[in-house]
């Protein structure tokens, strides 16, 4: 590997030459290839699943919602028919979102998460992805659907203080993300 064009000096560049070989080929020896392919291709696996899922480019970071998003897919809100259920129909990590106290979605705007009444403080809500990759999911009842979302709390420092969930009815189901 000397170039004979090269301005070094031929007995520099035979041991520039030397040592660069001796270097690479050590380097590969103490290189281990099939832990580097599998730490490649499983930290790939996880890129792309990130990416897949919706995760990886979504900030994560605590406010407090200004209200609904406008979103056109998402069914207008409505009454429950009078022989329809009138209680949510759905299982959040913990109590519904509320401002009062009582578990009935009153921390919540539609379906979206907002506030919680957590040790005498609201504190502010918004998606939580443990359980949907949404956050949210359909059930169907009796005269149409409940919309439900799980919600997670945070404190001012930031810090996940609560879970709860919200619910909106509609005469359809939702099919769309937040």
């Amino acid at each position: 590997m000397i170039d004979p064009q090269s301005a070094v000096p031929p007995d520099t560049r035979s041991a520039l030459d030397q040592a660069t070989r001796f270097a690479s080929e050590g380097l590969a020896r103490s290189f281990d290839r099939r832990s580097f392919l599998k730490r490649a291709g499983s930290s790939a696996f996880l890129l792309l699943a990130g990416i897949a899922s919706g995760q990886l480019l979504t900030s994560r970071t605590a406010r407090a919602q200004a209200g609904p998003p406008a979103d056109a897919t998402r069914p207008p809100a409505i009454q429950p028919p009078a022989g329809a259920l009138q209680v949510p129909s759905c299982a959040p990590p913990g109590p519904y979102c509320n401002l009062d106290g009582v578990s009935s979605p009153s921390g919540c705007q539609g379906g979206n998460c907002y506030g919680h009444l957590y040790n005498g403080t609201v504190v502010s809500c918004s998606l939580y992805y443990q359980y949907y990759a949404a956050g949210c999911w359909t059930a169907s009842v009796s005269g149409g659907y409940w919309t439900c979302c799980d919600c997670e709390c945070f404190n001012s420092s930031g810090t996940r203080v609560a879970t709860c969930g919200c619910a909106q009815f509609s005469a359809a189901p939702w099919r769309g993300t937040d």
